[in-house]
């Protein structure tokens, strides 16, 4: 195989049905991949309120980018490195949407835990987010991620694990 044919873009994969077929097309575009799909996020009131914007999410990786304002620092050396609950803040929503856009948004998920280690101050800004999916059963996914200053300096990582459900869970 050629380098060419091995770095070609891969078709999006649409999720399978419970009996492994694939669901049948909608007269709708696929966005997977597209800032239509990934947009959501962003109008969120939780993402929007921290200032964190989901840049990509497509098959098991998303990336976000964030610009820390004054009152999301306070940690390090003379307060000025970003704190480590406005990084795990946004390893959950990162996380998140790298899981969702296994199955493009429709399967209902919930984070099952989240361990983040920190490893430099996060000082120089903008920092970077990207999550990745390491491993996806049919309801337990795996999640790895690393928060990257913009000197390339990885501050924190984390890893993450999601639980799918097959059906929506009504609200108690």
């Amino acid at each position: 195989m050629s380098d060419e044919e091995r770095n070609a873009p891969k078709p999006a994969v649409e999720p399978r049905k419970r009996n492994g077929e694939r669901p049948e097309r909608t007269g709708t575009a696929d966005t997977r991949g597209t800032p239509r799909f990934f947009e959501y996020w962003n109008r969120m009131d939780a993402v929007s309120w921290m200032g964190v914007r989901i840049v990509q999410s497509e098959d098991g990786r998303a990336v976000a980018t964030f610009e820390p304002e004054k009152h999301h620092r306070g940690a390090g050396v003379g307060g000025r490195a970003v704190t480590g609950a406005a990084q795990a803040y946004i390893f959950d929503f990162v996380t998140g949407a790298a899981v969702a856009s296994l199955a493009h948004g429709t399967i209902p998920q919930v984070t099952i835990k989240l361990d983040v280690s920190y490893h430099h101050p996060a000082y120089d800004a903008p920092l970077t987010f990207e999550a990745n999916v390491v491993t996806a059963g049919r309801q337990v996914v795996f999640v790895e991620a690393t928060c990257v200053d913009t000197n390339g300096k990885i501050c924190s990582r984390a890893n993450a694990v999601y639980r799918r459900f097959t059906e929506k869970v009504p609200p108690h």
